[in-house]
């Protein structure tokens, strides 16, 4: 079978989607091992300094439920453009037999992969519990708990914000690619 330009690139194109998927997955185990470290500073400086051991683990929990969120929006991204180009290919009987149907579907399935919502319960937790191990010491004098409360806020706040605006613009993608069909 000869293939001509378009279905070189788009063989070529659903290659990369796939490997997009493959670093952003890696680059979030790379971050749990920095993770890993910045708990093992966490534990070393929870005697001498349980306050900035505290706020190092909630600012490092913060960006891994950010990391997740974004690797959340890649994957489904990536898994829609993927649908697009196989449609291109195969035939509508093939759903259901050499694909899941399911998996066509054109929406964002779940927005975070089963992995991406473990490393988000991983890292709350994580906050959850520098909070309750430190407490005492979090509580003591005005800065320490300006500077938790202004942590904790302004960790949430990001953090939804961040994923409204990573919502939003998969729900526009899909919105714009509906009529993607075979040609």
């Amino acid at each position: 079978m000869r293939m001509d330009k378009r279905d070189q690139f788009l063989l070529n194109l659903y290659n990369q989607l796939w490997n997009s998927i493959t670093r952003v997955e890696e680059g979030l185990w790379q971050f749990v091992g920095i993770y890993a470290g910045i708990l093992g500073v966490h534990w070393a400086l929870g005697k001498q300094q349980p306050a900035l051991a505290a706020w190092l683990t909630m600012l490092a929990s913060f960006w891994g439920i950010n990391i997740a969120v974004n690797a959340g929006k890649w994957f489904e991204r990536n898994r829609m453009m993927i649908i697009g180009i196989e449609k291109q290919f195969l035939n509508d009987d093939d759903l259901g037999r050499i694909i899941p149907a399911s998996y066509h579907e054109r929406r964002p399935r779940k927005f975070f992969t089963i992995l991406d919502r473990v490393h988000i319960i991983v890292f709350a937790a994580s906050i959850v519990l520098s909070f309750g191990i430190y407490w005492g010491e979090l509580s003591k004098g005005i800065i320490n708990i300006t500077l938790s409360a202004l942590l904790l806020l302004g960790g949430i706040i990001g953090t939804l914000y961040h994923w409204r605006i990573a919502y939003g613009e998969l729900k526009k993608f899909v919105e714009e690619t509906q009529n993607v069909e075979k040609p």
